[in-house]
């Protein structure tokens, strides 16, 4: 494989078609994980309590009183109303989660504001908990243990097929570039380690929430080293690297040579 910015037009447009398309995947990817983790414990952004959240639990109290403000959120619900629905939704779970009460309190919030995500037909594709019946319902009012060992052994088995497929090609690119040798070592093997140790983390965490820092830290470097790779990828193939970046080439004569030279 020659260096990139020796590739013809053609060749040059190939590459960069796919690392645009995959570098906006993987933006999205970043997108979502926000969406997902962003909020449940009642702040904003992304935290730490968020994370332990997600994978240990929150297990001072239900999966559905936890998830609560991302779902008012994601409903577009008014913050004026929050108070209100959530004093409903907490009175049903602590005073015996009855289905009268159910009926009469409970279904009509969630017909209105949840049903758009968590149908049954529309819960098998975002993989969220159907709340289509009391006793679906009645379930994620159970303490909050987090992911369960299935959820994230599938997601696992998802996330690693094609995330390592995409360092590889990423780190393969980026080989081809004029970047100093040493760089090129830490950065190719960065997202490959970062991966695992954002994977180790979600079983870590779902026995002690102190091991969140592991899919904090993993999740910060995997993807945007892998997009950052690219990136450089794509300045080297179309426009050049800056001098502090690319490999020094050194010449030296044949020793043949300069004994000849000097006879």
């Amino acid at each position: 494989m020659r260096s990139l910015h020796l590739l013809t037009v053609p060749e040059k447009l190939l590459h960069t078609g796919f690392i645009f398309l995959v570098c906006i995947g993987l933006l999205c990817a970043e997108a979502y994980l926000y969406v997902t983790h962003a909020g449940l414990d009642g702040k904003t952004g992304v935290t730490l309590k968020d994370i332990q959240i997600s994978y240990y639990g929150n297990r001072d109290s239900s999966k559905l009183q936890t998830v609560l403000p991302t779902m008012f959120t994601n409903a577009g619900i008014p913050k004026e109303q929050w108070p209100q629905l959530q004093q409903t939704i907490d009175h049903w779970v602590v005073g015996g989660q009855t289905k009268a009460e159910y009926e009469s309190q409970i279904k009509p919030i969630i017909d209105q504001h949840c049903m758009m995500c968590h149908s049954v037909a529309m819960s098998k594709q975002l993989h969220n908990p159907p709340l289509a019946s009391y006793e679906d319902v009645k379930a994620v009012a159970k303490v909050d243990t987090g992911m369960s060992y299935n959820a994230m052994l599938m997601t696992g088995m998802v996330h690693l097929t094609m995330l390592g497929l995409i360092f590889w090609v990423a780190g393969w690119l980026f080989l081809q570039t004029r970047v100093h040798s040493q760089i090129k070592a830490i950065s190719v093997i960065t997202p490959f380690i970062a991966m695992l140790l954002d994977f180790s983390g979600w079983f870590l965490t779902k026995q002690n929430p102190d091991f969140a820092w592991f899919v904090l830290i993993g999740g910060a470097l995997s993807c945007p080293i892998a997009m950052l790779e690219m990136g450089v990828a794509l300045l080297d193939m179309w426009i050049g690297l800056p001098k502090f970046l690319m490999q020094r080439i050194v010449t030296e004569l044949p020793k043949t040579s300069v004994r000849t030279a000097t006879a």
